[in-house]
């Protein structure tokens, strides 16, 4: 997989005197990739590497969805350079958010991260997009198997253990069967950040909330859907700081949406192992089989 170089950075217009990456191991992925960036003036931005699903469509939704919080105030990783198409991958130079994540969250810490997001969605309620380009709602997994290649990732893991690929056809079938039953597609969406872990909220020194980054996931979604994402079920306390903090608290079918939820979550986990098997030629047996067992304790 690419690497950044001095060709990369002059074609995002950039006269720059020091990369660094942010996390060993992006060079040789084809998930996202960041480094720090500092210019000859003095600049501190980063320069990040998109996954290789993306493409310059879904990439300008999340532009507008980050412009729109930045005018709210918001510090986000806005873009300030790109994205551009350089050997086969999109980059991109985007805003440096300081600060850092909790290392381990307190129960405030957590009711704080669930305050910070009732903020987030109200900033995002009037936010119109449609629908974002190659992204789906998380309980459309038909639409979800057909672009990630289900059938093909199990017809690869069929040859070497049937029996993960018959359990995971049937936790496939139980998602579907508990969508329907709760009608978890009915329910209002709003535009989600995707993946609002606490790893990427970053804090000061005081500690205020400095910055949210990392909204690759971005799209239209059921609120439900959020908290499960951001792992709801490690910190109870999110929920209570949303509740608490939002001017339109979760409504009783959404709050039963959750458990569900986590069960859909764990196929479409099953699902990622499954592309980045038939991606590498290997497939993790032992994350496959994790992943099923997780969602089978919470039918």
């Amino acid at each position: 997989m690419p690497s950044p170089t001095a060709s990369l950075t002059a074609a995002l217009g950039l006269d720059v005197t020091r990369l660094e990456p942010t996390r060993p191991g992006d060079d040789d992925s084809p998930g996202n990739g960041n480094w720090h960036l500092w210019t000859r003036d003095g600049d501190h931005h980063i320069l990040r590497r998109y996954h290789v699903l993306r493409t310059e469509e879904d990439l300008a939704y999340e532009t507008k969805v980050l412009e729109h919080l930045t005018e709210r105030g918001w510090c986000v990783p806005t873009k300030l350079a790109g994205p551009i198409r350089y050997d086969g991958r999109l980059w991109a130079v985007t805003r440096f958010v300081p600060g850092s994540p909790h290392e381990e969250e307190t129960a405030d810490q957590r009711a704080e991260r669930g305050a910070a997001l009732a903020r987030l969605h109200e900033d995002l309620r009037d936010l119109e997009l449609g629908h974002r380009p190659g992204f789906y709602e998380a309980c459309d997994l038909d639409a979800m198997a057909a672009f990630q290649g289900w059938d093909s990732g199990v017809e690869g893991l069929r040859e070497l253990r049937p029996d993960l690929a018959d359990r995971s056809v049937r936790a496939m079938g139980g998602a579907k069967k508990l969508i329907s039953e709760h009608g978890l597609r009915e329910l209002p969406q709003t535009i989600v950040h995707g993946d609002f872990a606490s790893w990427n909220l970053h804090f000061d020194a005081d500690p205020r909330l400095a910055g949210v980054i990392d909204f690759d996931l971005c799209h239209p979604d059921i609120r439900a859907w959020e908290f499960v994402i951001a792992r709801v079920h490690r910190a109870p306390e999110l929920l209570a700081g949303y509740q608490h903090a939002t001017r339109t608290p979760l409504a009783a079918d959404e709050l039963a949406a959750i458990k569900p939820l986590q069960v859909v979550f764990r196929v479409l986990m099953v699902m990622a192992e499954l592309w980045k098997g038939r991606q590498s030629g290997q497939f993790d047996e032992a994350m496959i089989e994790r992943q099923l067992g997780l969602g089978q304790a919470l039918t």
